[in-house]
Order: C-alpha cells, then structure tokens, then sequence
C-alpha cells in the first residue's frame, strides 16, 4: 500500500541524527527517512549506522500476590510503566539512572521484596506464645481514695475548699467575679471567683428569710442649707460664699462648713 511506509523508517518525533535528511525535501518524514537508509551511500558506508531495535516491553509483573485487597497493588503499579505517570511509585526515589520503565519495574520488585519480609516477620510474631503478666503483689498499689462527689460535678456545686472547684484553661464562658481578678492563672482565679460567688450566694440566701432593716441618715433641719457635718450636692446653682477662692478638692468636701460655724 502507498499509504504505509515501508520498513525500515523512524517514527515521527525520532530525535537522534539522521545523516542528509536536512537535504531531503518533498516527502513525509517516514519516505524520508527510509530512502536514506537504503540509499548507496549509506550502505557501502563504513560508519555503522543502526536502525533502533524494537524495543518489547516485558508483561506485568507476576509478584506472588498480585490481587491485594488491603494493599498497595492495582491497575496503575504494574510492569511497563509508561513515561509521564505523576503518580506515587514507592521506593521509586532510590532507583535513578535508566530508563523510567525499568526505574519503576525494580522499586516495585523491591518494595514487593519488603511485604513479603513484613509479613513473615508478623506470622513469626503472632506464632511466639504470650505469657499472661502476673501481678508483682497482691495489694492495690494505688490506694483509692473514696470520692465525695462524682465526676462531672459542676464546679458551682463544689465546696470552696475542694481542689478540682475551678474552670481548666481555654474555657470561654461566663465566670461570675471573675473580672477583678487578674495575673494569676487561669485556674487559680475562677477558683478565687467561684469562691467570692459561693460566699455573696451564702450570704444573700441566708438572710432571704429575715425581713429587712432600713436605717435613715441623720439629715440636717428643715430650711438648712449650709451644714457643718456634711456639704452640698454637685450643681448645686445657689451661692456658697468664698467658693471662688477655694479649690483642689471636691465641691462636697470643698463646701463642708461653708459658714466656718464653730462645731
């Protein structure tokens, strides 16, 4: 057929010097390439010139267990790999220096090598008999000591004096009496908060039952105005004599005694 190129021709692509070929114009690179090498002068030609052998690729792999369920075998790591696959080869880091087909052919063989020493080694180990392990004494070496509350216990219902009453680090809800607490840990101070709330809750449950106690100030007389004891409220709008010659305190403290009366 005129539409196959009679052997021995290199395929398309072929990358190695192919002598007078880049005098030769008007055919296909296949024609090309078969005319020169049955040409003449290529023939009588003492400078060995060597068509590429065919190169035949082995069948995969036979390995002694091909079909892995659980293991690293399938249809991508077998004999023949082609150039290009960007996939994970194991141990294909250790082979370098041939060709990538070969290059994974042997870390594959000797990553197959390393399963099968695993596995013996495993049978040999699940074949050595297990002694049980006899206790050293009879006693308990650990005493245990009786618990008064269960584990999980909020520490709201914990007494003050209990040593897991606190919050662990990186809790992040609300601890009452807790913002005036500070430089200390974070376990210290939600302990000394929950105590302070303990002790308010103590407080305020304790006199819920009692009725309460009002105690009134002693006020000054009707129609005072300037007492001795106390001063006047803040924006107060009336006149306080010699207020404008005082200064560095409070207007209450400043208007204490306002008439300098003698107490």
């Amino acid at each position: 057929s005129t539409l196959v190129t009679p052997e021995p021709d290199h395929l398309p692509g072929y990358l190695r010097d192919v002598p007078q070929f880049k005098f030769k114009i008007g055919g296909t690179y296949g024609q090309t390439t078969h005319n020169i090498l049955y040409t003449p002068e290529q023939l009588n030609s003492k400078i060995p010139y060597r068509v590429i052998e065919e190169v035949k690729f082995s069948e995969p792999l036979a390995r002694s267990k091909p079909a892995r369920e659980e293991g690293w075998s399938n249809t991508k790591l077998r004999g023949c790999m082609v150039p290009g696959y960007t996939g994970y080869v194991p141990k294909g880091q250790h082979f370098f220096g041939q060709r990538y087909a070969q290059a994974c052919d042997n870390a594959l063989k000797s990553f197959e090598a390393d399963l099968i020493v695993k596995e013996k080694n495993e049978e040999t180990l699940r074949m050595v008999p297990r002694r049980p392990l006899t206790p050293v004494s009879k006693a308990n070496s650990y005493p245990v000591r009786p618990r008064e509350f269960e584990y999980g216990t909020s520490p709201y219902r914990l007494p003050n004096d209990h040593n897991e009453k606190y919050f662990v680090s990186g809790y992040t809800g609300f601890v009452p009496q807790a913002r005036q607490l500070l430089a200390k840990g974070y376990p210290v101070i939600t302990h000394e908060a929950l105590s302070i709330h303990q002790d308010v809750q103590d407080r305020v449950h304790g006199k819920a039952g009692t009725p309460p106690k009002l105690t009134r100030a002693k006020t000054a007389p009707p129609g005072a105005i300037y007492t001795r004891q106390s001063g006047l409220i803040p924006n107060y709008t009336g006149h306080v004599p010699a207020m404008k010659f005082k200064y560095g305190r409070t207007y209450g403290a400043t208007t204490v005694n306002a008439l300098n009366q003698s107490i």
